[in-house]
């Protein structure tokens, strides 16, 4: 599934103009353990589902879902630092941008 989020949730310096709101898949979310003060977001749980793992967190006012690794050090309470890789850009008018 794809998280759909708005601009300005997460740093998102590279957006181009008229980014209304970002779509990001696992693959374009870097999570990782916040260990200098600064977190992003906190987990809420790890759904541990065999060869898989569904991470839920929350960022400020939204709730994301994205998958992480079986052997995943992440836990619930964890602070954490996202960051997007290559994510989807879409305008006002839901149009993807390039």
């Amino acid at each position: 599934a794809i998280n759909l989020l708005p601009t300005g949730l997460l740093p998102d310096g590279s957006a181009p103009a008229g980014t209304k709101t970002i779509g990001a898949r696992t693959e374009h979310l870097a999570i990782e353990k916040a260990v200098n003060g600064h977190a992003d977001g906190v987990v809420d749980w790890v759904e541990h589902l065999g060869d898989q793992n569904h991470l839920h967190v929350t960022v400020g006012p939204k709730k994301l879902v994205t998958l992480t690794d079986p052997d995943t050090d992440l836990g619930q309470g964890d602070k954490v630092v996202i960051r997007y890789r290559s994510p989807l850009y879409f305008g006002a008018d839901g149009q993807r941008l390039m």
